[in-house]
């Protein structure tokens, strides 16, 4: 096993402030509070973030819940770990449902953005399948180099959290309304340029990766 190991890399430019946050948030939070409780509301606020992207299709309202469910989000999925880890309560079942609420809360508020007026639902599709590219490359870097790498060009969840709910603000500012568009328009081609640039980015590293895994293995 490499010097490597078990090191959880913190890399996002938000990175340190966070979980300086994390702590002393979780030194404050009563007995009573359990992981799987934060859990619930991390994939609560998703619910509530989803719901507030749909209902901008209809009236801007709805905008003012984005940035509570997304907090929400945030709170629950990234206090349940390290909570769990304090009271050295951490066990495999709890890593699984803190995963698989996580993974399905994003794929739940990136999907809804396709149904919002600030994002079509390619643009929102060809989002999600770099998420998840990106997600599946984190876990496998996981079991192969012993590396949960958090970020990439310093951008983690929490950045990508903030991206989505400052976007929403912007195109509603700039009256951004992707239902009014039948075809391919300018924002989806720069989606798509985009996520071409950052799949191009993701196989380098992989091929970097794959290199230093091979250098391992012959020593």
């Amino acid at each position: 096993m490499t010097s490597e190991s078990s090191i959880r890399h913190h890399q996002s430019f938000l990175g340190a402030a966070e979980q300086k946050l994390i702590r002393a948030i979780i030194g404050e939070l009563p007995a009573s509070v359990t992981p799987l409780q934060l859990t619930r509301i991390g994939l609560f606020g998703a619910v509530v973030a989803a719901a507030a992207l749909v209902g901008c299709r209809w009236t801007p309202l709805w905008l003012p819940l984005l940035p509570i469910g997304i907090f929400l989000n945030w709170f629950g999925i990234a206090l349940d770990g390290p909570l769990a880890a304090h009271r050295k309560v951490d066990h495999p079942r709890l890593g699984f449902v803190d995963h698989t609420y996580d993974l399905f809360s994003q794929i739940l508020i990136i999907v809804a953005f396709g149904m919002s007026p600030f994002l079509s639902l390619e643009s929102a599709f060809i989002v999600l399948i770099c998420y998840l590219l990106f997600s599946a490359y984190t876990y496998i870097r996981a079991i192969v180099r012993h590396v949960q790498q958090m970020a990439y060009i310093g951008l983690g969840a929490t950045e990508f959290r903030i991206l989505m709910v400052a976007w929403a603000f912007i195109a509603h500012a700039a009256g951004i309304d992707e239902t009014a568009y039948g075809g391919v328009s300018r924002l989806d081609a720069a989606i798509m340029i985009l996520a071409v640039l950052a799949v191009c980015g993701l196989g380098i590293k992989a091929l970097s990766d794959a290199r230093r895994v091979a250098a391992d293995e012959r020593r």
